[in-house]
């Protein structure tokens, strides 16, 4: 499965409000039907008083899965997407400034219960299960920490009371050696209090796992999910 990220910023003629309902209804109604996706989410943009400003570059993050790295590459061109989505994307999106990513998934933690010790519900949790959760999402710009995957990594999320944890690396075929970004890291929650609970828990543990990127692009979203 290949993961796609558009990284969305919002058009200066709508207000954050009116950008977000605009791509939950209509935008989304009609991008779920798309054909050749698999999956298909919105994460929110979530003030986070953890993280700093650069958090607030994109309103957004839309994410896709597609079964080849062919469907992923001829996504735009798709006569679907070429007739429904695209003439709407002007209405609420910053066209110039928005950014894409393909990638490859490497599933450090699939799902709650790894944390020791582990409640009944945090064992029970599936983010497929249910509609919304927490993500914190990280971009990890080519001028960023090349290590920024570290062998503590699933450590320092669980000590954090993440219940999945994910890396990205962009697909060479598609991105060649000039990728716009050199990883992705995603992180969720069940619910916000949950992330907060968490951090609040561990500061060090989150302020390591931040810093580990560098020159990146963090923020928090709510994750909606639009087609399984």
């Amino acid at each position: 499965m290949i993961q796609f990220f558009a990284l969305i910023p919002r058009t200066a003629s709508v207000s954050s409000q009116e950008f977000h309902d605009h791509w939950r209804h209509p935008h989304g109604t009609m991008g779920r039907n798309i054909p050749s996706l698999r999956s298909y989410v919105q994460s929110h943009h979530i003030h986070c008083d953890f993280l700093a400003a650069d958090q607030a570059k994109f309103e957004g993050i839309a994410e896709s899965t597609f079964d080849t790295v062919e469907d992923a590459a001829q996504f735009g061109n798709d006569p679907y997407y070429k007739q429904h989505i695209q003439p709407d994307e002007p209405n609420f999106v910053d066209g110039p400034r928005l950014e894409w990513l393909n990638t490859e998934e490497e599933v450090l933690v699939s799902r709650g219960g790894g944390q020791e010790p582990s409640s009944y519900p945090d064992a029970l949790w599936l983010y497929l299960d249910l509609p919304v959760s927490i993500k914190l999402l990280q971009f990890v710009r080519p001028e960023g920490n090349a290590k920024w995957a570290g062998e503590d990594d699933v450590e320092l999320g669980q000590r954090i009371g993440a219940l999945r944890h994910v890396r990205n690396r962009p697909v060479h075929s598609i991105h060649g050696d000039t990728p716009p970004y050199i990883g992705v890291r995603q992180l969720w929650w069940p619910t916000l209090s949950a992330f907060n609970a968490g951090v609040a828990r561990d500061p060090d543990a989150f302020r390591v796992l931040v810093a580990r990127g560098g020159a990146a692009v963090t923020l928090l979203a709510q994750a909606e999910r639009f087609l399984r």
